[in-house]
Order: C-alpha cells, then sequence, then structure tokens
C-alpha cells in the first residue's frame, strides 16, 4: 500500500524542505541555495523536477532566481496582506443572504463611464444584504457589464462570490481584483437596511475585477456596518502555499 508521503509530488517535497531550512533560519535572508544540479543529485530527480520546486517556492515568494547567479533566499513579505473576503466579517460565523434586486440599467452611459465601463451603456445591477443570525451586517451592490446571451441564475445573484459571479457571467477571464477600503456616513437608505442610525459611519470596501487586457469586468460596493463587520487579513508566506 502507498503512504500518503508517496503520493506527493517530489518537486513539492523538495520545495517543502527548503521551506523548512528557511522558517528553522537554517537559510537565511540572501542566502545562495543549492544549484539545480546540486539539488538534483541530492534527491535523485531530473533537473526538470528541481526547477519546478523552485518555481514553486519562487511563486511563494522565498526565494528569487537571478539569471547567471543562482537563487536566494528572500524574507517573507510581511507588509503584504491578503484579505480573505469569504471568511472576514462575522468571527467566521456562516451569513446568511438575502437578494434585494437585480436590474437591467439601459443606456446609462454615465453609470457606465463612473464604472470604468468605458464605451458601454448597459450594465446589470445585483443588491443584496448579508444578515449573522437576525442582523444585517452589510449592504453589497454589484454592477456587471451585460453580456447578451449570458443568463444569471437567481441562486447564483443570492449566494455566489462577487468573483465567481464575474467569471461566471464574462467572456474574457478575470484576472485581478482591485480593492479600497474607506469610511463613509450611511445613507438614509442604507441606514434602513442595517437598522442603523444615518449618521453613523460605515466601513466601504470596493473591488473591481479586471481582464487581461485590463478592462472592468465588474464592480463590487459593500457597505458594513460598523459594529458588527470586522475585516480580517494575513501575509501569505509560504507556509501558506505549501
Amino acid at each position: 500500500m502507498r503512504s500518503r508521503a508517496n503520493l506527493i509530488p517530489v518537486y513539492y517535497r523538495l520545495a517543502d524542505d527548503i521551506k523548512q531550512q528557511i522558517e528553522s533560519g537554517a537559510l537565511k535572508d540572501g542566502d545562495l541555495i543549492p544549484t539545480e544540479a546540486q539539488l538534483g543529485e541530492q534527491y535523485g530527480i531530473s533537473r526538470m523536477t528541481v526547477r519546478q520546486g523552485i518555481a514553486l517556492l519562487a511563486e511563494a515568494g522565498l526565494i528569487e532566481t537571478v539569471k547567471g547567479k543562482g537563487s536566494f533566499v528572500t524574507r517573507p513579505r510581511l507588509n503584504q496582506l491578503v484579505i480573505d473576503l469569504k471568511n472576514s466579517g462575522v468571527n467566521n460565523q456562516e451569513l446568511r443572504y438575502k437578494l434585494l434586486g437585480v436590474n437591467l440599467i439601459r443606456n446609462n452611459r454615465e453609470l457606465a463611464n463612473e464604472l470604468g465601463f468605458t464605451g458601454e451603456s448597459n450594465v446589470i445591477t445585483v443588491k443584496r444584504l448579508m444578515f449573522k443570525g437576525n442582523q444585517p451586517v452589510a449592504i453589497e451592490e454589484k454592477f456587471l457589464r451585460y453580456q447578451k446571451g449570458k443568463p444569471l441564475l437567481e441562486t447564483q445573484l443570492e449566494y455566489a462570490d462577487f468573483p465567481d459571479l464575474v467569471a461566471k457571467h464574462q467572456k474574457s477571464v478575470p484576472v485581478r481584483n482591485d480593492m479600497a477600503i474607506s469610511v463613509a456616513t450611511l445613507s438614509h437608505e442604507q441606514a434602513k437596511l442595517l437598522e442603523a442610525d444615518d449618521i453613523l459611519p460605515a466601513l466601504v470596501i470596493k473591488q473591481v475585477i479586471y481582464s487581461k487586457d485590463d478592462k472592468p469586468l465588474g464592480v463590487s460596493v459593500m457597505v458594513c456596518h460598523k459594529d458588527r463587520f470586522e475585516l480580517k487579513a494575513t501575509s501569505y508566506p509560504i507556509s501558506g502555499r505549501l
């Protein structure tokens, strides 16, 4: 019977071994790691397999390869944080969603341009309310480029995460998600939906998803109740990838 260790790709084990040396301090920032030939001999594997392991380390940000010189250990970039919106918000409690409305806004070039949908005037808007238990915690409004012949199912509209919704609805492949976080005062309508006072500040999270050619495919604006929503982020060293 094959053990679990035997099922793990060799290049992954190589990358994990080097990761352990970096995390233990055996390999320090700026250290030169062994060459492809040395690693191949040490692990009894081909250079191609070694390159796969090196590529995994480089992708995770723990080494940097300099052409003609080799691969060097780099310190994990702890000032770069990753926000997981799916697991942020309400202390890992499951959210409940209520679809408030879906509209097709035709021939509104001003709105399209404001969203970055240059030259396109038909926009689909999706609005939903997010609950923790019986308390509303956030209002999310999504704006998508209208795509003829690409219907949206009600279950997708109500439950799908914003990136998933964009990926399913657009013909172009989404490759980048830019986020801006700010603070604003609740409008009367927002305060009513969130069962809060008009004067309360709110956390506003705006996401814009782009295609490979830098074309905006979708925009999401989430307005969060200041006392019921919490945003979490973590650094993303290799331990998150291996």
